[in-house]
Parts: structure tokens; sequence; C-alpha cells
């Protein structure tokens, strides 16, 4: 592993994972956007049939999230990496050669975002188990906080550029533009030189096995059972807010479908504003302090939601849901990077997979807990739940402190 001073962008491996990073993330956010367009537009396929596209595309995490953690921990993870990408871009450019006569078969699409959405678990865990063999445990901040603002950005920007790209070029090219995407990251991750060793075998080889000792290994873990817990009710929370703003934007305020999109725009900023702010505030603060501070700091601004009464007040509002995103998305940096460094590295793979499907499976919970809420008292009252959430969440946080500089035992 080489370093150089000036960042780590200036290290060979790190911009090779980084840009590898770059184009998997735009492929991946355009992808769900293009994906439901091709069954929308040129397929003629019903409401249910474009959401039950969408439905495909994630639900693979619930499913094989938590096997996926215990295969990366047997195998080679950049090779891991590099074949999740080529199979996604494989199975993305299948959708240009139609599988029957006038276009592509629905049940053909169905099985691409099925797939694509399995191998994307597969990469997201194996990406955050590799950055560690990157770089050194003092750099992890600055490389979350470095992919964290790739994150961002594409989920800003990747919908965007996948609209227009169908707009102007239609599904076939869009479809190409995103396989090249994954292609592109598989060349990036191939030019890494960093070893990549086969993980030693452990005692126990049967994969329920290893999957029961990483959800074992969170809970019992003092930091990292406060984590899961912690965010999976903030993230349960947050989308009852999330669901329930649309409802409250626009069927009680009278507000324009693109009003309500722009407000959800300015938590995509907020994403990006947190990863770039994340690494100085981690510095300054502690990567402990860091995590309840920047929830705890911006949970309030959830509360200008449901106080709007008036279409003027939604900009009000949506600068408070820039903050929120902001505070969570620097807090999120902090959280990876602690989590990276108590774990041990052949742990590595169950544990981001055992906390990914706990923080994870905790927002259609919440999903399902905001529309229960909203049908049965509206959207105003509901976002009061889910913004008292938001706030109450994070109070466990306070109970860190187990200092980051060695793993406790």
């Amino acid at each position: 592993m080489t370093h150089h001073r000036g960042g780590l962008l200036r290290q060979h491996d790190f911009r090779s994972l980084w840009l590898g990073a770059v184009a998997s993330q735009f492929g991946a956010r355009m992808a769900l956007v293009a994906l439901p367009l091709v069954a929308a537009g040129p397929m003629h396929a019903s409401a249910w049939q474009v959401g039950l596209v969408g439905t495909l595309g994630t639900v693979a995490f619930l499913v094989v999230g938590l096997p996926a953690g215990a295969v990366v921990d047997r195998v080679r993870q950049r090779r891991l990496l590099i074949g999740t990408d080529l199979g996604r871009a494989a199975l993305i450019a299948l959708l240009a050669v139609p599988a029957a006569p006038g276009g592509v078969a629905l049940g053909q699409l169905y099985v691409v975002v099925l797939g694509v959405g399995v191998l994307t678990v597969f990469f997201d865990v194996a990406h955050q188990s590799y950055l560690p063999r990157v770089v050194r445990t003092d750099e992890l901040v600055e490389g979350n906080a470095r992919l964290s603002t790739t994150l961002a950005v594409a989920q800003v920007a990747g919908p965007a550029l996948a609209g227009l790209a169908v707009e102007l070029a239609g599904t076939g090219p869009a479809v190409l533009l995103i396989a090249a995407g994954f292609a592109g990251s598989a060349a990036y991750l191939a030019r890494i030189r960093a070893a990549d060793p086969r993980p030693a075998t452990t005692g126990r080889s049967r994969l329920a096995g290893q999957i029961r000792d990483g959800v074992t290994y969170v809970l019992r873990h003092p930091v990292l059972r406060v984590l899961a817990l912690a965010g999976g009710a903030y993230n349960m929370f947050a989308l009852v807010v999330q669901t329930m703003v649309p409802v409250r934007l626009v069927s009680e305020l009278g507000a324009s479908p693109a009003t309500a999109s722009a407000y959800f725009s300015a938590g995509g900023a907020g994403g990006i504003l947190g990863a770039v702010v994340a690494r100085r505030l981690t510095r300054r603060l502690g990567q402990h302090r860091s995590v309840w501070l920047c929830l705890l700091a911006t949970a309030p601004f959830a509360l200008l939601t449901p106080l709007i009464d008036s279409a003027g007040g939604i900009w009000l509002a949506a600068g408070g849901y820039l903050l929120l995103w902001a505070g969570a998305t620097a807090s999120n940096v902090a959280q990876v990077s602690l989590r990276q460094r108590l774990c041990p590295p052949e742990l590595l793979g169950r544990m981001n997979a055992t906390m990914r499907f706990l923080l994870g499976g905790a927002m259609p919970v919440g999903a399902l807990l905001g529309t229960v809420l909203g049908a049965a008292a509206g959207a105003r009252p509901a976002l009061w739940v889910g913004a008292a959430g938001l706030l109450l969440s994070c109070l466990p946080l306070l109970r860190l402190r187990v200092p980051v500089d060695r793993q406790p035992t």
C-alpha cells in the first residue's frame, strides 16, 4: 500500500477504487430510474407492473443481505467487486437485445432488475469491507467521506441523467450507457495494486453458521449494538417523514409535484454538504462524538415540515430538510469509519451486511408506519410522530463511550 501527501486522491489504489465507485454509483442510480421507464414507456406496463419493477430492484437486500456478508468474508473481495460489476453490465446490456418480437418482454425486464439488485447487494457489502485494505486506519474517515460524497452526488444527478438520456436517445442507448458505467467501474477496480488475498478459512465453514457469527458479533458488541438500534430507529422515523411529505405538500397544501420533487432534491444537496464537511467535523469532534452530535444538532429541523401551513413555508422546510440530511450523512461517515475501525478484518463483510440489513430493514417498516398513521390521522400528525421519533432515536447514541483508538474486548 503506497501513501503520498496531498490526500487520498493522489494515492493510486484509492483513486482507482474511488473512480470505480463513481462509475458504479451513477450506473446504479440511473438504473433505478431508467428501468421503470422502460416498463412505463415502450412496454406500456400498468402502474402495478411498474411498481413491481421498483420493488424487485430493492427486495434483494432483504433476501440476500445477510448471506452476502458471509460470502464477502470467504472470497477475494476485489475479484468479487469486478465480477459483480461485469455481471450487472451484462444483465443491463441484455435489455438492448429484445427477447420477443417487437421489444423487450416484461419477464425479461423482471429477471434483469432482480439480478442487478442481487449483484448490487454483493457489490455494496464488498466495497465497504474492501476500503480498509486500500487505506490506513487513520485515513478511513477521509476515504468514507469521499465515497459518501460520490454517493450523494449520484443520488442527485443520476436520476436526472437517466431521465435525460431516455428523453434524448431512447431507452436502448440509455441502458447501454448504464452498462458502460458498470463496465468502467470494473476496469478501474482492476487497476488496484494492493494485494487481494484469499481470506483464511475459519473453523466453522457452514454459511448459516458464519451468518449467525456476524449477527451475534454485532448484537453483542457494546458500540455496534447501539449504532444498529439507534440507526434503525432513525431510519424508520425518517421514512415516516419521507412517506408523508408528498401527501402533506401535494394533497393537503396543494403544492405541485415539481415543488415536492424540489423539496426532496434539497435533501440530496444536504447529503453532498454533509459528506464534504464530515472529515473536518470528525477531526475536530472525534468519531464517536460526531456520530451523535451531527444527528442531535440537525434532527430538530424535521419539526419544520409538520409546521407548514401554507405553500410559501415549503421552502423554509426544504432548508430544514437540507440540514437534516447534511447531519445524517456526516454522522454516517463517522459511523462507517468507526465500525470499520472496531471490527476485525475477518468479520468485516458479515458486520457490514448485518448493519446494512438492520438499518435498511427498518426503512420499509417506517414507510408502512407512516402510511398507517397518515390513513388514520392525516399526514400532519404522522409527520409529528416522525419528527419526534427522529429526535428520540438520537438519544441512545449518547451512550457511546468506547475509545476509538483501540478495539473493545
